[in-house]
C-alpha cells in the first residue's frame, strides 16, 4: 500500500462531527479514492484554486469532497462521483455505509474555503488519470505462482 502524503497545512479533526464552520448548509459530494484524490487536491492548491474541507474515510480509503450545490449534474471527472446533496456516506448504492476512522481535513485560516472549487477539481482528476499506471504483467514459468 503507497502512502498518502500531502504538501500542505491541514487542520484535522478526527471523527465525523462536528462539521467544519467553513462548510455551507447545502453542497454536494464528489467521492474519489484517497490515492486519487489527495494528489489532486495538492494540485488544486499548488494553482491557487479553492480548497473546502475534505473528509478522509480510512474504511474506504476514499475522500469526500464537498463541491458547490448543483455540481452533480455536472460532473464526468474519471474514477469519482459526483452525488447531488449534502450526504456524506461511502456507499455506492444510495445507502448509508459503516465507516470507521474518518477524520475532517480543512485548511487553516485564512486559506480556508467553505468548499473546493468544483471545476479546478475536475481538471487536476483528469489530469490525475493520466498518471496512473497499469499494473505489470509478469512472466511466470511453468509450476510457479506469480505476484505483481
Amino acid at each position: 500500500m503507497t502512502p498518502l502524503r500531502t504538501r500542505h497545512a491541514w487542520q484535522l479533526s478526527f471523527g465525523e462531527t462536528p462539521r467544519p464552520s467553513t462548510l455551507p448548509r447545502t453542497f454536494d459530494v464528489v467521492r474519489v479514492g484517497m490515492g486519487l484524490g489527495l494528489p489532486a487536491i495538492d494540485a488544486v492548491i499548488d494553482s491557487n484554486g479553492q480548497v473546502g474541507p475534505v473528509l478522509g474515510c480510512g474504511t474506504h480509503r476514499s475522500l469526500l469532497i464537498p463541491v458547490e450545490a448543483g455540481t452533480a449534474h455536472l460532473w464526468g471527472a474519471p474514477h469519482s462521483v459526483c452525488d447531488a446533496g449534502a450526504a456524506l456516506w461511502c456507499g455506492t448504492d444510495g445507502e448509508p455505509s459503516f465507516c470507521h476512522n474518518r477524520v475532517w481535513m480543512s485548511r487553516p485560516e485564512p486559506l480556508a474555503h467553505p468548499t473546493t472549487g468544483h471545476r479546478t477539481l475536475h481538471n487536476h482528476l483528469s489530469l490525475m488519470r493520466d498518471r496512473m499506471r497499469s499494473p505489470r504483467q509478469l512472466r511466470c514459468g511453468a509450476g510457479t505462482v506469480c505476484h505483481p
